[in-house]
């Protein structure tokens, strides 16, 4: 589909000629992706509109293509990076395969296109956060052959969406197959070392349940503290009556022994 795409683009482009990079243009849809590939409308959308340098030399479509792609893939809730050490055609097949039942999208990706595409997210981040996000560090982990595999499934579908994926992993990890180098989860920037860490974390629901029992409890505790003093004072009192009674007979018996 890409090839044929690419040849109406070039057919496309030729026939708008060399100053099609000063004239305005109609601005593509919105992009989002279907099971991690750009729609047939939008792909030729963006195909049929190439952008150019600024001297007017057309842009490799290929590496627009995927440029689109990966910029709605970096976008998602959650995106794990691995390298790929030596998969063979069967097992990446069944490593799409399971994946994808588990709700994850596994893709392979060109390095130096992924880079570009998380380096102009990661300055959007920073501009809407008004400070370094650290997921320019992303980049720093496509060596070598990379495919990732993303989710945009929310909490309260996926609470343990961290998790789900290191089982996933597990497996192929433990042949040697795959190494995670780290992740991006929640717009945070996550090292092999700290995924480790996140995925023997709670869900967040359960989180929020713990933290309100321990918010309940000093008030819980007040309430069974104030229903304690009546039932206490109460026994104070009882027992400060008694000794007085006590008291007053003992003094009563003695009283009869002087006068004699």
């Amino acid at each position: 589909m890409l090839r044929q795409l690419i040849s109406q683009a070039s057919v496309c482009r030729a026939s708008i000629g060399i100053r099609h990079y000063a004239t305005a243009t109609a601005r593509p849809p919105p992009i989002t992706t279907l099971n991690g590939v750009l729609p047939l409308p939008t792909a030729r959308a963006i195909l049929s509109n190439p952008k150019r340098t600024r001297r007017g030399n057309p842009l490799d479509l290929r590496r627009l293509y995927f440029y689109a792609q990966y910029a709605e893939i970096i976008s998602s809730r959650a995106v794990f990076i691995m390298q790929n050490h030596n998969l063979t055609s069967p097992e990446y097949f069944n490593l799409k395969t399971t994946f994808k039942e588990k709700g994850f999208i596994v893709t392979t990706v060109r390095n130096d296109v992924f880079s570009a595409a998380i380096r102009k997210h990661a300055k959007g981040v920073n501009k809407q956060l008004g400070r370094d996000s650290g997921l320019g560090g992303l980049r720093q982990l496509c060596a070598g052959p990379v495919c990732v595999a993303f989710s945009n499934a929310v909490d309260s579908e996926r609470p343990h969406l961290a998790r789900d994926f290191a089982e996933l992993v597990k497996p192929f990890s433990k042949k040697g197959k795959l190494m995670v180098v780290g992740a991006k989860f929640d717009g945070q920037l996550l090292t092999s070392d700290t995924l480790e860490t996140v995925v023997k974390l709670p869900a967040l629901g359960e989180l929020r349940a713990e933290l309100v029992g321990l918010l309940g409890m000093p008030s819980m505790a007040l309430v069974e503290v104030l229903g304690r003093i009546p039932q206490h004072l109460l026994s104070s009192l009882g027992e400060h009556v008694r000794v007085m009674e006590e008291a007053a007979g003992d003094k009563g018996a003695q009283e009869p022994t002087k006068e004699k």
